[in-house]
């Protein structure tokens, strides 16, 4: 059974981590872990990852089938304390073509840009 998946930055930017289906958005400073996992104890989850310059997108599907996405997960930081969406995003720009403008810590990111 897949309970939880540990993410680590170990680049030298800060990383963003995007948990679907809901595109919450964590970013990890160079050296920060992360765990996420589902809501749910006893889910037998699949985790489906892409990986982009400073992006890593995380999906959740329980038993692998990609119809049923796992729509409750959360975040934990190394100590196991659960991270809020937003997590040390400040001012920070989403890479790539998801964001084209600067998000504020009070904002979701608006993937219709």
């Amino acid at each position: 059974m897949h309970e939880s998946l540990p993410v680590e930055n170990a680049g030298s930017v800060p990383l963003c981590l995007f948990v679907e289906p809901y595109g919450e958005d964590f970013w990890l400073e160079p050296g920060e872990a992360v765990t996420v996992s589902a809501v749910s104890d006893g889910t037998n989850v699949q985790f489906a990852v892409t990986v982009a310059a400073e992006l890593v997108s995380v999906w959740l599907f329980e038993n692998g089938d990609p119809n049923r996405v796992v729509s409750e997960s959360h975040v934990l930081d190394a100590s196991g304390t659960p991270l809020e969406c937003g997590h040390q995003r400040y001012d920070r720009r989403i890479p790539g073509p998801f964001l084209r403008r600067a998000v504020k810590p009070d904002e979701s990111p608006d993937i219709s840009a």
